[in-house]
C-alpha cells in the first residue's frame, strides 16, 4: 500500500501533554506509573503501590485479562534504524541511562505497540474486533515513528510517538476509534523504556535535554502495519501475551 501524508503535531496532542523539564528540579515516578507499571519493572521496589480501592491492580496486573486494539511495532523495525540506534545508544550513555530497566525492553521485544483502544473485557473486545474488522475493508494505514516522548502523566515510562497516515485530511486511527465506539485520543505512543528510580536533577535534566534534541527525529515508516486484539493481564504485556490479528493485516 503506499504510503502519503502523515499527521503531525498540530494533529496529534504530543505537544499539549508533554512534561516540561523544569531547571533543577528531579523527576519523580508518578503514581500512575508506580501502580501499573514499577511493580512489574522492579517487583518489590519500596515505592511501587500494590493496588488502590477503585483501581483493578495487585502489584501491576489486573485480576482478569483485557483485550485492546493495537499497532504493532516489530522490534526488527527498530534494530534496522540506524536513527533509532542512535537515540537508544545516546540514552543509554547519559546520565538517566542507569535509572532504565533495559532487561524490561528485552522482555518486551515482541509485544511493542501503540494503544488505539482499550483496554476492554473480552466481550467489549470482540465486538471491538468485528467493528475494527470492518474497518479494516479500506486497508491498514500507514504510521511514521517519530522520537522520544515524556508526557504530563505515566511518570516513568518514554515512549516513541506515532503518526497515524492522513486519508482526506484525517487521523485514519482516529477514524478508527470512532468505528469501534472509543473515545477519540489524538495519541498513540510505543512504550519502550521504563525507569526503575527517580531521576536526580542531573539526570531528568539530561533526560529532558536528549528529549528535545530528537523530538523532530523520523526512526521508520511502517508501510502497512499489523493491526490486532492483544490480550494480556498487565499493561506491559509480559505475563502471557496473546495475539488475535486482523484478517487485512499481512502475514508475519
Amino acid at each position: 500500500m503506499p504510503t502519503g501524508e502523515f499527521t503531525g503535531d498540530a494533529q496529534m496532542r504530543f505537544a499539549q501533554t508533554r512534561h516540561s523539564f523544569a531547571a533543577q528540579a528531579p523527576f519523580e515516578l508518578g503514581p500512575d506509573y508506580r501502580l501499573a507499571h514499577l511493580p512489574l519493572v522492579a517487583p518489590g521496589h519500596p515505592r511501587a503501590i500494590a493496588s488502590v480501592p477503585g483501581k483493578d491492580y495487585r502489584n501491576g496486573c489486573y485480576s482478569s485479562a483485557r483485550d485492546a486494539l493495537v499497532v504493532h511495532v516489530p522490534a526488527a523495525v527498530l534494530d534496522e534504524s540506524p536513527v533509532f540506534q542512535a537515540i537508544e545508544a545516546e540514552l543509554k550513555a547519559g546520565a538517566a541511562g542507569p535509572a532504565i530497566a533495559w532487561d524490561i525492553g528485552r522482555r518486551r521485544r515482541d509485544v511493542l505497540h501503540a494503544t488505539i483502544a482499550g483496554p476492554f473485557d473480552p466481550a467489549a473486545g470482540d465486538a471491538c474486533a468485528r467493528a475494527a474488522q470492518a474497518w479494516l475493508g479500506a486497508g491498514a494505514p500507514a504510521i511514521r515513528l517519530g522520537g522520544p516522548f515524556v508526557g504530563d502523566r505515566n511518570h516513568g515510562r518514554i515512549y516513541l510517538r506515532v503518526y497515524p497516515e492522513c486519508r482526506a485530511g484525517t487521523d485514519v486511527f482516529a477514524d478508527l476509534q470512532r468505528a469501534v465506539g472509543a473515545r477519540v485520543s489524538g495519541f498513540y505512543a510505543v512504550g519502550l523504556w521504563h525507569l526503575d528510580r527517580d531521576l536526580d536533577p542531573t539526570a531528568a535534566a539530561a533526560l529532558g535535554a536528549w528529549l528535545d534534541r530528537h523530538w523532530t527525529a523520523e526512526i521508520a515508516i511502517l508501510p502497512q502495519p499489523r493491526l490486532g486484539m492483544l490480550r494480556t493481564t498487565d499493561d506491559l504485556a509480559i505475563h502471557s501475551p496473546a495475539w488475535r490479528w486482523l484478517d487485512s493485516s499481512p502475514a508475519a
